[in-house]
């Protein structure tokens, strides 16, 4: 069961499923800036674990619509545990009936976001279509490593026709719009869901820390271009203050919120 509740973007159903959570070091976190972390864990204690760490969850989306299901990411899966876990919860996609899943949007291909694309050789979603940018495809081919091995799993959707690889911004189904944000990895995606005059921001890994939203323009340790990964930062949380949008954040504790003038606001979800 998720720790998260079920919530509405106007009739779309969204239900986070969380496979659980690792501590991560906070002292490799945004290089340079000299971060007050005393000051933060004042405003977001739920955002460290211990002393010296912070909880990185792995968090995925699913978007009951209208037109179908549809997922954004899909966890580790069969590549857990693929950090030490401090809880996991082998039953998180429990609720979901993956055979009825129509869409399946991939961020990007870090294992943790797309090690659950597959089941072994087989389609962990075996109706779907799969999303992924051509520059992710393509950066993430050719070596052995954990994220590598979960892109090269997925080779068999390619000639199955199931490998959606368009490049541009666009509706994969009513309501669900990818948004290029490169920057983390070259083909980074964001997602927007909207319905009924509502919006909901999916931020893939724009956002590790709540302190990233009161300071996008600072880079991130986690990112492969950071110049460029704090651009599509700034620009979609421009975006999502100007326009009201909530946020949904792959890795935060609380992963929904808003990002307003002075920084991250945890809320709930409706």
């Amino acid at each position: 069961m998720s720790h998260i509740e079920p919530f509405r973007v106007g009739r779309v159903e969204v239900e986070v499923v969380c496979e659980g959570f690792a501590p991560l070091p906070i002292d490799d976190e945004c290089p340079g800036q000299g971060v007050d972390w005393g000051a933060e864990r004042a405003r977001h204690p739920w955002s460290f674990h211990g002393d010296l760490a912070w909880p990185w969850h792995v968090h995925a989306f699913v978007l009951r619509t209208p037109a179908g299901i549809a997922v954004v990411d899909t966890g580790v899966g069969g590549f857990g545990p693929y950090r030490p876990w401090a809880e996991h919860d082998p039953a998180a996609w429990g609720r979901v009936d993956l055979a009825e899943v129509r869409h399946v949007v991939l961020t990007h291909l870090h294992a943790d976001h797309a090690g659950g694309a597959m089941a072994g050789a087989a389609a962990r979603f075996p109706n779907a279509t799969y999303h992924v940018h051509p520059s992710d495809w393509a950066f993430f081919a050719g070596t052995d490593d954990e994220d590598y091995v979960a892109r090269a799993a997925m080779v068999p959707l390619e000639a199955a026709g199931r490998l959606d690889l368009a490049p541009f911004d666009h509706e994969v189904t009513p309501g669900v719009e990818v948004r290029h944000s490169p920057g983390h990895t070259p083909g980074h995606r964001s997602v927007v869901v909207r319905d009924a005059g509502e919006a909901l921001l999916l931020t893939g890994d724009l956002l590790h820390l709540p302190v990233q939203a009161a300071h996008p323009e600072w880079p991130s340790s986690h990112d492969v271009d950071p110049a460029l990964g704090a651009a599509s930062r700034q620009l979609l949380l421009f975006l999502a203050r100007h326009e009201g949008w909530r946020v949904g954040v792959s890795h935060f504790a609380r992963p929904l919120g808003t990002a307003t003038e002075h920084g991250w606001r945890s809320g709930p979800a409706t």
